[in-house]
């Protein structure tokens, strides 16, 4: 795709990108899972402000890539007429206007034609899976209630794009995971639209879910030190990392594990307990996105 010739062209393209997204991309009652609703009016147009915006272009570029990439399979369906009479005058409409929304046979029957959603369920904030986002039909808190820290909704669905298939699909989970996305997806954003970058990430590890958690953060330490080799005794590879989590031990504190016996002899289990991280945000030339000379041209 060459570059654009000016701010013009290359917000005509933002456009286009949406438009694919809002014909593709947008996902029905119940069609991921049982609690997907349909995006609500006020999320759609967060939706797409964020597309025409610097952050979101980036994303939205490879969503559009993908629905082309399954165009070009024969995996979307096309309104036919509209392609002939194109072949005749010469002028080939917009693919956003091309697609039905629809997948054709092949496409419903194809492993590789996985398409990515963007749907709605109730309560707040924003979540992310590799396949979609999810946003929650009662909105984004204008601070984090952790830390007070201003919330800039554009950087938080850069941050659950960062969890996508389109990031890294392995950083949620952990804390860890969770400050590294903030520092590469999110802080990125914050500063390019004039927030101080977040420095503190907050995990509620008992929020009455309707489905079991993943375990502690204790048991979330155990899981990277068994498959990424972090040793949870010496924890040189995140020691800019300082985890605080309240109440009884075992707890991570200083990022050093610290376990009181309970009565029976056997360390309390660390469930109940909310956690939160800090940490000194890295420089942005460590594993951060293209700088701001590789980012679309500001719009005025």
């Amino acid at each position: 795709m060459s570059p654009p010739a000016n701010a013009e062209v290359e917000k005509a393209r933002r456009v286009e990108h949406f438009e694919l997204a809002r014909r593709i991309n947008l996902a029905r009652k119940g069609e991921v899972n049982t609690r997907t609703l349909a995006l609500p009016p006020p999320q759609l147009e967060l939706l797409e402000r964020f597309a025409l915006g610097d952050a979101g272009a980036v994303w939205l570029r490879e969503v559009a890539d993908d629905t082309l990439r399954l165009f070009n399979k024969g995996y979307l369906e096309y309104d036919q007429d509209m392609w002939r009479r194109a072949l005749k005058s010469g002028h080939m409409p917009r693919l956003s206007r091309l697609l039905t929304g629809r997948l054709t046979e092949a496409g419903q029957f194809a492993e590789d034609a996985q398409v990515f959603k963007f749907g709605a369920y109730s309560g707040p904030g924003a979540m992310a899976q590799p396949g979609g986002i999810g946003l929650g039909d009662a909105g984004l808190r204008c601070h984090f209630p952790s830390s007070n820290e201003l919330v800039d909704p554009h950087a938080i669905l850069s941050h659950e794009f960062g969890h996508t298939r389109y990031g890294d699909p392995d950083s949620a989970g952990t804390l860890l995971g969770e400050a590294r996305t903030v520092e590469r997806y999110e802080n990125p954003v914050r500063i390019r639209n004039g927030y101080e970058p977040r420095t503190l990430y907050f995990e509620r590890t008992n929020q009455g879910n309707l489905e079991p958690g993943r375990g502690s953060l204790l048991d979330r330490l155990k899981i990277l030190e068994r498959e990424k080799g972090i040793s949870i005794v010496d924890q040189r590879a995140v020691d800019r990392y300082h985890c605080d989590c309240p109440g009884p031990l075992p707890v991570i504190l200083n990022c050093e594990v610290r376990q009181r016996p309970g009565t029976d002899g056997v360390a309390d289990p660390a469930f109940e307990h909310n956690c939160k991280l800090n940490w000194k945000p890295n420089p942005m030339n460590v594993d951060s996105p293209p700088d701001a000379g590789k980012l679309p041209p500001l719009l005025k």
